[in-house]
């Protein structure tokens, strides 16, 4: 899809997200949600990042934190197997023990480096015992870093043979691709779903500064429009980067990721107060115009470098 086309197509996106209730419209403890692509599942546009939610402090700290989000109407929890060894996993697992049919809840797997089906099959029995559920909403390949790297993940024997089987055998609803470092090996995950290795999700950085740099808003988001995959937004602050740098507000690039067609923010929010601040935001989300768009990414394009997003090319 060409930038004329991809700005076409994105007008008219932007023009439907303008249904999304307002503030005054949404009952308490709940938040707008959309469609994740194809999938039946309908999502809360702002969701829980697995990592930081690891990085709470303790268990009973966890508790607190994934306590707030369910108060805030926050229902799609992500983590991975990877994530502090573990940990983020059982604490979110014991967090929600008894609420896990009220939620969405997704993992990963790393695999790496030799991304092969039976690391995978390992990981998949360590993340549903620490999880403590028969089965994930969503399931990810998680962090592809290169196409070599893709090929081999999607290759004879690799890992995302096994990720196909495990939703063929319903122990995952839904299956995806995760990568951050360069917008090829997520391309080159998207051929492979062109050949038949089809995948339901992708989550990727988007925020306001991508657009100049390294971009998965310009490269990766058409293709997935096109091909109705569900789209997942991760590094919505450039790892906070946009906003302890003085370059944007958390409320800004919130409001600039949910006028795009994303249908949830993973946020990472260590405390309770973050998920407060950020759920008040999606309740009052209305989409920027494209010429608002246009207006905040010119003002960050002088202020792009790599270093804002470290983890590009890494």
């Amino acid at each position: 899809m060409d930038r004329r086309t991809f700005t076409g197509t994105l007008a008219a996106v932007t023009a439907g997200l303008a249904a999304t209730a307002r503030l005054d419209e949404l009952e308490p403890g709940t938040l707008p949600a959309r469609r994740l692509g194809a999938t039946d599942m309908l999502v809360p546009i702002l969701g829980l990042g697995g990592f930081h939610m690891g990085q709470a402090g303790s268990a009973p700290q966890a508790r607190e934190l994934v306590a707030a989000a369910l108060d805030e109407g926050i229902r799609f929890f992500d983590t991975a197997e990877s994530y502090q060894s573990g940990t983020s996993e059982r604490w979110l697992g014991a967090a929600l023990k008894d609420r896990r049919s009220d939620v969405l809840l997704m993992s990963k797997t790393f695999a790496f480096p030799e991304r092969t089906a039976d690391s995978a099959r390992r990981h998949l029995e360590g993340t549903l015992s620490r999880l403590g559920t028969d089965h994930l909403d969503l399931w990810q390949l998680h962090s592809v870093r290169s196409v070599a790297d893709v090929d081999r993940a999607f290759g004879a024997g690799g890992a995302m043979e096994y990720i196909l089987d495990a939703k063929a055998r319903g122990l995952a609803r839904y299956v995806g691709v995760t990568g951050h470092a360069d917008p090829d090996a997520n391309l080159r995950a998207i051929a492979h779903c062109d050949r038949g290795m089809r995948f339901d999700a992708m989550q990727m950085p988007i925020n306001p500064v991508d657009w100049h740099q390294r971009s998965f808003t310009q490269r990766v988001l058409p293709e997935l429009v096109t091909r109705n995959i569900g789209v997942i937004a991760m590094k919505t602050s450039a790892d906070g980067a946009l906003v302890r740098g003085g370059l944007c507000t958390e409320a800004e690039c919130l409001r600039y990721v949910w006028s795009l067609p994303v249908a949830v923010a993973v946020v990472g929010m260590e405390r309770p107060d973050l998920v407060l601040e950020n759920a008040r935001t999606a309740r009052a989300f209305q989409p920027l115009t494209a010429t608002e768009l246009d207006a905040l990414r010119a003002r960050l394009a002088p202020k792009a470098q790599l270093q804002l997003e470290w983890y590009k090319g890494g």
